[in-house]
């Protein structure tokens, strides 16, 4: 493996970008009262050490053309997002939360509707962002046995995505353990859609997910989240406001040496987003696990 190998493969980005506590680490530069969040994705990818970057956003709304061609006039030719998929598309039963509405608790009628995706999502990627536009990522939620069986999710899947075109790329995130069978892993194959390796608080570690054949497409996505066994209040409590490690992971670190050499071997683009909720600061994680490889590197 050399340097040319890892820079050709391996993306490393930050789940999103827009926050103060980088000051210092990836921010420099002035910008004027609310202007921050808004325009500050130029200086990120003008950092060398990211070359993707994830877009959460969008899991709370479908993405606005306006927005889209903001932030193109900020990314450089050919710059790739991995952005999460509105989750009204993902979610099977609404959780009990407000801002739901009337609908929580309730059965979503837009699970996996083809058609939303293609209309509401897809097309102003198509029509604005086509240059910038990596691997979709759908996130399902913890689902209950009582809901979905991994063969009813796997059907579901199955239909969905052979009504999508095929020239973008899509990638599932689960957060089911028991949807790690075979048969799920034999479905994303059939239409080149990656598993997406999701460190996060009450699934196996990365290092588990490796073991099943979970290589499923020409691409990979992974998404370093939160400590196992910690939930997302309890991370965010703990570690904002993100400048700093403060809760290092060794073992998240080598399951992620692990994919990135099984990546190169197999000559697959990954792309691999750090979250802030994972030790504390993502850039800084990202720093750390890019020593990790420069090291392997120089060992030969």
């Amino acid at each position: 493996m050399s340097v040319n190998d890892y820079k050709k493969f391996i993306h490393f980005g930050t789940s999103s970008w827009a926050y103060e506590g980088w000051k210092g680490i990836v921010y420099f530069q002035d910008y004027a009262e609310n202007k921050f969040k808004k325009d500050c994705l130029a200086e990120y990818a003008a950092d060398g050490r990211f070359s993707t970057v994830g877009m959460d956003l969008f899991f709370y709304q479908p993405p606005a053309e306006s927005l889209l061609l903001h932030y193109a006039d900020q990314l450089p030719p050919a710059f790739k997002t991995c952005s999460k998929v509105w989750d009204q598309l993902t979610i099977y039963r609404y959780p009990n939360q407000s801002r739901y509405g009337k609908m929580k608790g309730q059965i979503n009628p837009n699970f996996l509707n083809p058609d939303i995706f293609l209309n509401t999502v897809l097309k102003p990627y198509q029509n604005v962002f086509k240059d910038h536009t990596g691997p979709f990522i759908f996130e399902f939620q913890y689902t209950k046995a009582a809901d979905k069986s991994t063969d009813q999710f796997c059907q579901d899947l199955d239909t969905f995505f052979s009504a999508l075109p095929k020239d973008f790329q899509y990638s599932v995130e689960i957060r089911n353990k028991n949807f790690l069978h075979k048969s799920y892993f034999d479905m994303l194959k059939k239409h080149n859609v990656a598993h997406v390796f999701n460190q996060w608080s009450y699934m196996p570690p990365i290092g588990e997910q490796l073991k099943h054949d979970s290589l499923t497409a020409d691409f990979t996505v992974a998404r370093i989240l939160t400590p196992l066994g910690m939930s997302y209040e309890a991370s965010v409590n703990k570690f904002e406001p993100f400048d700093k490690i403060i809760n290092p992971l060794p073992e998240m670190r080598r399951d992620v040496m692990k994919l990135v050499e099984l990546a190169i071997k197999a000559k697959k683009i990954a792309y691999l987003l750090i979250n802030n909720r994972a030790e504390g600061s993502a850039p800084l994680t990202i720093i750390e696990i890019q020593k990790m490889i420069e090291k392997l590197f120089a060992a030969g």
